[in-house]
This record gives structure tokens, sequence and C-alpha cells, in this order.
């Protein structure tokens, strides 16, 4: 019985060491970021920028805009969309050297938004649509400098299938179900 609960104690002390972050380790990393987003069989540029903070295990916030630009369908009125994520994200990463692996997941909210402008009149409506999503992904930040790098990374976003009792809520419009990939490239502070 003391060598099962003395196991526990050194088992728990092990993976605390190992998960606390030590002061080299534990970093404050800002990300602005560009890249491609993979939405309806076409690729749509995006950017945004990303805050995280942690050693081996990490939390990080980001928020990026996708402009899905002009619809080509309709020809007297300009409509333009776009689809902003806000995401909370759980980081795994080796804080270690100056190539440092990475994978996260997370939820957030995605909304997307769009409105229609009349040549001569201007905007005439303005709709917004938002949904929890999630996204799942992984990457690679490379640090030549000591508090400059860049990170290259790769992520999978999705939203929920809408259902009619949101069809039917009078409030934001409903969020057709999305599912898409983003490719990026960014600039990495560390402090």
């Amino acid at each position: 019985m003391v060598t099962t609960s003395r196991s526990t104690v050194i088992l728990a002390a092990t993976l605390a060491a190992l998960l606390v972050p030590s002061a080299s380790y534990a970093d404050l990393r800002g990300t602005v970021f560009g890249g491609y987003a993979r939405i309806n069989e076409s690729d749509k540029g995006t950017f945004g920028a990303s805050v995280a903070l942690g050693g081996l295990l990490g939390l990080e916030f980001e928020a990026a805009r996708t402009p899905l630009g002009l619809l080509d369908n309709v020809d007297i009125v300009d409509v333009d969309t776009d689809i902003t994520t806000y995401m909370g994200n759980l980081v795994l990463r080796a804080p270690i050297g100056r190539v440092q692996p990475y994978g996260s997941a997370g939820v957030g909210l995605v909304r997307a938004s769009g409105s229609v402008k009349i040549p001569g009149l201007g905007t005439v409506i303005e709709a917004n649509a938002k949904d929890v999503g999630w996204n799942v992904g992984g990457g690679l930040y490379l640090f030549p400098a000591k508090h400059i790098g860049i990170r290259g990374d790769l992520r999978r976003f999705q939203t929920g299938d809408v259902t009619w009792e949101e069809i039917a809520n009078l409030g934001d419009l409903p969020l057709p179900k999305f599912d898409f990939w983003r490719a990026s490239v960014g600039v990495t502070v560390k402090f």
C-alpha cells in the first residue's frame, strides 16, 4: 500500500515537472500571419494574429479573417462576404532548440458576414451569421534569432450543421456548415 502511494506521488511529481514550464521554456509568442484557405474548392487569401503562452503545454488565442470576395453570379449588385474565426487552442510544443514542432486543437467562434452594395446607393443590406466551431492542426516554429522566428501552420476548421430550430430563431442568421483548411506563414516575436 505504501509502495503504491509512493509510486503515485513520484509519478505525479514527474508529470508536474514535465508539464509546468520552466523559466527558460515558458514564453509568450505573438505571431502575425498570412496565407491561403481552401473553401468550397477555391483558394482564398487569409490573414490574422495569435498570442500563445506556455512551454510544452500552452494556450493560444487567435483571430483570422478570410475575405471570400464578391459573388460572381450577381450582376447588378455587389455582394461582398468574409469569414472570421476567433479560436482558443491548447498547444503541445517541443520548446527546445531553434526548430520547434507543435500541434494544436481548440474551439471558438466562426462568423460569416456579408453586405450588398448597389452602385450609386452604397450598402443596402448587411447580414451576419455565427456558430461555434473547432480547429485542429500543427506546424513548426523556426527561431534563427533568440526572439524572432517564423511559423508555418496548417489547420482544419469546421462548424456544425444548422438545425431547423436555429433557422426559426429570429436573432442572427444561421451559419451554414463550413469545413475548410488554412495554410499560413507568419513572423513570430518571442518575449
